[in-house]
């Protein structure tokens, strides 16, 4: 996994968003992940191949994103490896390898893997909250905010962001928001084999990502 993504600091306050997890050489969309914030992947390099972030804009969405000197290779962390789990299918036993880009994106940007800052940090106001989804295309997204996006801090955004998004490419959620559990993949990886409710979820999710 190559791991790139917008790394902006501000008052002494670090930032993560716009991030992309690659997997082989290909720089097709496989789909999109939504989270709570950025945990505790940090940035290593600014001396990164810009091409491919600016082909994977060109080729899937169409536009030339305006690339700042912002954008960095990140190391990856727990969550991205149980996020890459959820995808190739690794949890249900059907795992193949993926090839192409996964976007990750968070309902709040400020980076801080303690739940507890960043629900201080946290402020409807800010302008470092979700505002992508023009991002998301026809390709499957998993909503994986938690508890804390369901009924926490971040509910209002998360509905938001749910509310915004087009359920004909992801149908396994209700399109009531309430009615869904939003697994977070560190809950998924630490309880799939005992909520039977998560294992359907899961391999439901499965077979929505094209090999």
């Amino acid at each position: 996994m190559k791991v790139y993504a917008e790394f902006i600091q501000e008052n002494n306050i670090s930032y993560r968003r716009k991030t992309l997890l690659q997997f082989g050489e290909s720089i097709n969309l496989i789909g999109s992940a939504v989270l709570m914030n950025p945990g505790s992947a940090k940035p290593k390099s600014k001396n990164i191949n810009i091409d491919i972030i600016k082909n994977f804009y060109k080729e899937n969405h169409n536009n030339k994103i305006e690339l700042k000197d912002s954008w960095y290779s990140f190391s990856n962390d727990s969550t991205m490896n149980f996020l890459e789990k959820i995808f190739n299918g690794w949890y249900v036993d059907k795992y193949f390898k993926l090839n192409g880009i996964i976007q990750l994106f968070n309902c709040f940007y400020y980076r801080d893997q303690n739940l507890q800052n960043a629900r201080r940090q946290f402020s409807q106001n800010s302008k470092y909250l979700f505002n992508e989804s023009i991002f998301f295309k026809d390709k499957p997204v998993y909503f994986g905010w938690g508890k804390e996006g369901k009924s926490g801090v971040f509910r209002d955004i998360a509905q938001e962001i749910f509310s915004e998004y087009n359920h004909e490419f992801t149908p396994i959620y209700n399109k009531d928001f309430s009615e869904n559990n939003y697994y977070h993949p560190i809950y998924v990886n630490c309880n799939y084999s005992k909520d039977e409710l998560l294992k359907k979820f899961i391999n439901d999710f499965r077979k929505l990502i094209s090999e």
